[in-house]
């Protein structure tokens, strides 16, 4: 018996209730978690001087937003949930697009199961729970989560709104408390800043660390099919975000700056609580360590909203994983695809870690696909390719497209000199898929609907 059809994907089948203060907070949300707490460190080892520090975090951000450009355009043309997936298929074919979700499917669910370690591990240490008990907590949150994500997208989007300003809020205030401290010089002489043999390289390894920092810059594109007039929407919910995440990392590292002295921020990992140690106290890196708990945990928010999509992606169009593509009548999500993802993340978490090391094939894993959909947007470009209301024409073109380009390749060089055997890891992912595709193509019925796009 032959199998059911899969009716055409349809844009109208995830309730459109993004607007521009959610979409922007999402990203927010999203982005900052606990690598501006981290990275500063890393980017001054690597720097030597305040200036330079600036200059990586300036370049960073440009960086991420150009990307968070292209997103927004590709997005506004094709606005579907399920973001590079969705532009890959459209511009490359079907072949490209389930290569980028099959690497995303079994690499995403281990970046945010690792997320909510350190999470529970940081409250662990503030309260003294066993290894155990971490494990339950992670699974509790993370199951909690996956289950309101399938009952409400609506309530979920409103919640990380509230998360995001709550973070912005709480690190404002340990800016203020930096600043209004008695300066680097109250912290006593100044042991030497390392030498910098090679400022070029020095630049490269402290940019590739704040891009860790930014990292989740296209996250809205991954629920464009549920944003409101995506046209005028997703720019400004990109701009809103990223000017925020922008303003928020640079007085962050002001503070940093005002409150310790250069060598103490070049060897400090906890430089939140060092620096507010410095105004209130050593007690208060137990509240700070509580806030870095928080601000993990709450990313997972974002990420079990938002990754989930891709799954659906593949699943309207692929016959073999159509289930995934089912949408609760009542809730309106995508229930099969979210409970799939969220039991992902909870399997890695019961493993009880070991899998760090592949939170870095993501190096060689999805970095080729988002030069891919840098490329993707110039192809939209020359097919006159348009959403319902229009597409949004990303500023400065094709700067943006090359700074996107220039950015993966760094990171392409970077994950190559740093970890080969982890950055190969990620090519034998897509090796993986290519197979599986094989497979698939060949079972009975399952060809996929044709796209817009080549095959």
């Amino acid at each position: 018996m032959e199998p059911a059809p899969v009716p055409a994907a349809d844009p109208s089948r995830l309730p459109r209730h993004l607007g521009v203060w959610n979409g922007g907070l999402l990203l927010v949300t999203g982005v900052i978690g606990v690598g501006i707490l981290q990275s500063p460190s890393v980017v001054v080892r690597n720097t030597g001087s305040m200036a330079l520090a600036y200059g990586v975090w300036l370049v960073g951000a440009v960086v991420a937003v150009c990307g968070a450009l292209v997103m927004a355009e590709l997005a506004s043309r094709m606005p579907r949930s399920g973001g590079t997936a969705v532009f890959l298929r459209e511009t490359f074919g079907p072949r490209v697009s389930f290569l980028f979700a099959w690497t995303a499917i079994f690499l995403l669910p281990v970046a945010t199961a690792a997320i909510m370690l350190v999470s529970v591990r940081n409250l662990g240490e503030v309260f003294g729970f066993g290894e155990g008990a971490q494990t339950l907590l992670a699974l509790g949150w993370v199951g909690g989560i996956t289950l309101l994500n399938i009952r409400s997208s609506r309530v979920v989007a409103r919640i990380v709104g509230g998360v995001g300003i709550l973070k912005v809020s709480v690190l404002a205030a340990v800016v203020l408390l930096c600043l209004s401290g008695g300066g680097a010089a109250a912290a006593g002489p100044a042991a030497p800043v390392p030498v910098i043999e090679s400022p070029w390289i020095g630049f490269g390894l402290a940019l590739t660390a704040t891009m860790f920092a930014y990292e989740g810059w296209d996250g809205l594109s991954l629920v464009a099919g549920e944003v409101k007039d995506p046209r005028r929407t997703l720019p400004r919910a990109t701009l809103l975000g990223m000017g925020i995440i922008l303003t928020v990392y640079l007085a962050v590292n002001a503070g940093f700056f005002r409150a310790l002295p250069l060598d103490q921020i070049a060897s400090t990992p906890a430089l939140a609580a060092t620096a507010v140690g410095r105004v209130l106290g050593e007690n208060t890196g137990r509240f700070l360590t509580l806030f870095i708990a928080c601000s993990a945990a709450t990313t997972v928010f974002g990420s079990l909203l938002c990754n989930p999509r891709i799954i659906f992606a593949l699943a309207e169009e692929e016959p073999a994983f159509r289930r995934a593509a089912f949408i609760h009548p009542r809730w309106r999500t995508p229930v099969v695809a979210i409970a799939i993802y969220g039991g992902l993340v909870m399997a890695y978490i019961a493993s009880g870690g070991g899998f760090e090391r592949l939170t870095r094939y993501m190096v060689l894993g999805l970095l080729p696909f988002y030069a891919l959909a840098a490329c993707a947007a110039v192809v939209a470009r020359r097919r006159g390719v348009a959403g319902p209301q229009g597409a949004f024409p990303m500023p400065l073109y094709p700067l943006p497209v090359v700074l996107m380009l220039v950015y993966v390749a760094c990171g392409l060089a970077s994950g190559l000199a740093g970890d080969f055997v982890a950055a190969c890891g990620g090519l034998a992912i897509i090796a993986a898929g290519a197979v599986v595709y094989q497979v698939v193509r060949r079972r009975p019925g399952g060809a996929a609907i044709s796209p817009s796009g080549p095959r």
